[in-house]
Order: C-alpha cells, then structure tokens, then sequence
C-alpha cells in the first residue's frame, strides 16, 4: 500500500489469522495490524541497537484515527534517531505516571484518615515510661496551656508550627522556662514517633518541629552538677537529721547517692524485686531505660548501708519499698525534687541540685577511685554496644559490681568521718538486717 488513508484503514477485513500492511511511505516501519476481530492496530516496526523491534501505537477509533498515529510515530521515530529506545521511554512513562497514581492515592488515604494531634499524643504516651507518662498526660492538659484542648482535634497535616511555637509561649511569657522546655520536648518526640508509625501514613508529612527551635533558657536539667566531698557529707548528715521532707523521699535519695541508680528506678523498688539474703535488687527490664529495648533487666548489688536503709523502711505498702502520699502508688519524680529543694533551703553551704546529680556524683568519684569505665556503666545500666552486650547474662559481672559499689561505700563513709567497722561485726551486721533485726551495737 502507497500512504495510507483513513478510508483504506477502514475498509480492511479480517482474515483467520491476523495480518500487517506496511505503508509505503515517508514514514519507514509505519504499519498496521488487522487483529482477527477486524480491529486495526498501528505499529512502527525500527532497529535499535541491532535488534528488531515493534512498537505499538495504538488501536484504531474515533479518538485516535490516522492522524494521531502518524504522530505517535514521528514521534517515536525522533527518538530513535536520539538515540533513545521508544519502548523503554514509555516503560518509564508508565512506571513515572503508576508512581504519580500512587502518591495521589496516598494522599487522598492521608487526608480520609486525618490523623489528628490527639491520636499522636496518644501513641506517646503509650510507648514511654511510667514516669513520663504521668508527667506528659499532665503537660498535654496543663491549665495555662491545654493542648489537647487548643489543637488536639486537629488534622496532623494541617497544624502548623506558628500555633505551636504560641503553645509553648504560654509556658514562656509567664516565666515557667523548664515547663516550656518540657512541652517541647514532649511533644517533639510525639511528632517524631508519629511520621514513623506507619497506619498514621505521616511519612511525607512535614513535620512542623523541623522548624521550631527549643524556647532558649527552658532546659529542664536546670543545674547539671557533680557534689564535692565536702557537700556529699553535708548532704548524708542533712538526710539523716530530722528534717522536713518525707522519710521515703530521704531514703530514695539515700539509696541513690550510694548506688549510683536511675531516680525513676530508685522511686519505683518493689519488695519483690528484692532479695535481702542475697543483697540483690533485680530491677525488671520493664523499669529500666536500656531494658524497654534489650528485654533485658539490670541488677544491683545492694551494699550493706543500702540493705539498713530498705529493712528500716516501714512496710506499709505490699508493693512499694517506698510508698508514696497516694495510695497504692509510688512518689512522683515532680514529688521527690520539690521535696529535695525544699531540703537544701534548710543548708546553708550546700548549693542546689537535683536529684539527677546524685547519679552523676556517684560515676563522677567511682572514676576517681579508679573504677573502670565498663564496670560503671553496668552499674548505672548505660547502654553497651556489641552482640555480647545484647545477649548479656543477668548475672554477669556481679561480683565486680558488687565490689565496686563497696569501694564507694568505704569512700562515703571515710567522707563523713566514719571508721570500718571490724569484719565480724559488719557480717554479724548483715545477717541481722538480712533477718530484718536492727544491728547489733
């Protein structure tokens, strides 16, 4: 056939099986195909890079007659004399326009879900710590800045970091610096968990915190200090004085200053995680800030101080070692560092601190006794690197904890003036607090 036209396209007929005719025309390889149906389908038949090849244009109709294929074919005809193979030009098409198609869908599934604030405030608070649960539940419904109240019904997509940042200035502008800091933080951490909790399908959302700068001079570790020897005995005599603080709150801080551990962990001792006969504290990996990820616990020899702190400790509570002001529950950490400032107001050469710097003043001294640096951070449950570390037995290394948070006992008690007591009255010592008696004098 000369050139076509779309008179001689339509008068071809079917045949039993399907045929081409090839035009003869300018256009090289330009042809179509009669399908048994009687349907005409255009083609290009080309070369590229030595192979022969068919490209499929399209089906004859009334959208995409003779002129559309023409087109098609110069078109693809172009390419090829750039080099470029039409077939794998329109795979990439296809691949760039499905990619398109989902993206497209995704959204709209993003705006249909419309997850909002609430519902990311509340897969943190699920996946955080007792202690901070009840910290930030507070925070996210504080009185001066309710944000549950104010945003929290809100589409996570359309929240924006101006509403936010004048959240957290409800906090600043009255002077509550450390509250401010706190909402920051809390809240980052939600929005961060958010974009990667996949049935939220936040992953391409803008996160308005990538532009929100933490409010200066709201650091909620306010004082971030080591106490000398010189406070640790004021310290030790202020705790053991009548004073005015709870008598559970003292023996936390007590017990934190001679183990070196966690306050939330401290506050938190239960008489069944015990074992007084042993002088252990198996604390569940549940309590510990390493164990939520290795599902692994931490345990902590208790020196012979530490065991008179916890058998003088009135068991009032069948739970908690040392109860709080509510019943059934534990002190709050808010509790334990209102009361610490409280305590120190009433020392005259003891500047503040926080109960955190207790933790930090034990690793400080351990490391000037020449305690190694592993050895301290398997007491203080530091996270450790390595395979050996992930599937790291309970018990190992116990015995050099233990003779490590010995040491520092001996240092505490040459720090406030005390003399060792001979070796037979500090076993006599032990077995009568391990039968829960007081020490013989």
């Amino acid at each position: 056939m000369a050139k076509f036209t779309d008179t001689y396209i339509k008068s071809l007929k079917p045949k039993r099986q399907p045929y081409k005719v090839y035009e003869k025309g300018p256009d090289a390889g330009f042809h179509v195909q009669v399908l048994k149906s009687g349907k005409p389908v255009f083609y290009l038949a080309y070369t590229f890079e030595g192979t022969k090849r068919f490209l499929k244009l399209g089906t004859y109709s009334s959208e995409f007659k003779l002129k559309e294929a023409r087109t098609a074919c110069r078109a693809a005809r172009k390419d090829i004399d750039n080099t470029i193979d039409p077939q794998v030009k329109r795979q990439q098409e296809i691949i760039k326009q499905e990619a398109e198609r989902t993206r497209l869908t995704r959204e709209k599934q993003e705006k249909e879900r419309a997850t909002t604030i609430n519902e990311i405030l509340d897969l943190y608070i699920e996946n955080v710590s007792p202690h901070t649960q009840t910290d930030a539940t507070n925070l996210f419904s504080n009185k001066y800045c309710n944000v549950r109240k104010k945003i929290g019904k809100l589409p996570a997509l359309i929240v924006t970091d101006e509403q936010i940042e004048g959240l957290i200035a409800l906090h600043s502008d009255r002077g509550k610096l450390r509250t401010a800091g706190k909402l920051y933080a809390y809240m980052r951490a939600a929005f961060t968990r958010a974009k990667k909790h996949k049935p939220f399908m936040l992953k391409k959302w803008s996160n308005p915190f990538d532009s929100i700068d933490k409010p200066e001079g709201s650091n909620s570790n306010a004082i971030d200090r080591t106490l000398n020897q010189e406070e640790i005995k004021i310290f030790l005599t202020l705790l053991e004085s009548d004073n005015a603080i709870d008598p559970g709150i003292a023996a936390i801080l007590e017990v934190i200053l001679r183990t070196g551990q966690r306050v939330e962990q401290t506050s938190r001792i239960r008489w069944v995680d015990i074992d007084l006969n042993e002088g252990i504290w198996d604390v569940p990996a549940i309590e510990t800030k390493v164990g939520k990820k290795t599902n692994v616990g931490h345990v902590v020899p208790l020196p012979l101080e530490v065991i008179e702190v916890i058998t003088a400790s009135p068991r009032i509570d069948e739970e908690w070692v040392f109860p709080g002001r509510a019943e059934g529950k534990p002190f709050s950490l808010g509790g334990i560092s209102s009361s610490l400032k409280k305590l120190l107001k009433t020392a005259e050469h003891l500047p503040p601190f926080t109960p955190r710097d207790l933790r930090r003043t034990v690793t400080t001294h351990m490391s000037r006794l020449g305690i190694l640096a592993e050895i301290r951070n398997r007491i203080q449950d530091h996270s450790i690197a390595g395979i050996e570390a992930k599937h790291y037995d309970r018990h190992d290394y116990l015995p050099e904890k233990r003779a490590a948070l010995e040491k520092w006992e001996r240092e505490l008690q040459r720090i406030v003036g005390e003399h060792e007591s001979e070796e037979g009255n500090v076993v006599q010592s032990l077995e009568c607090l391990r039968n829960h008696q007081p020490p013989l004098q």
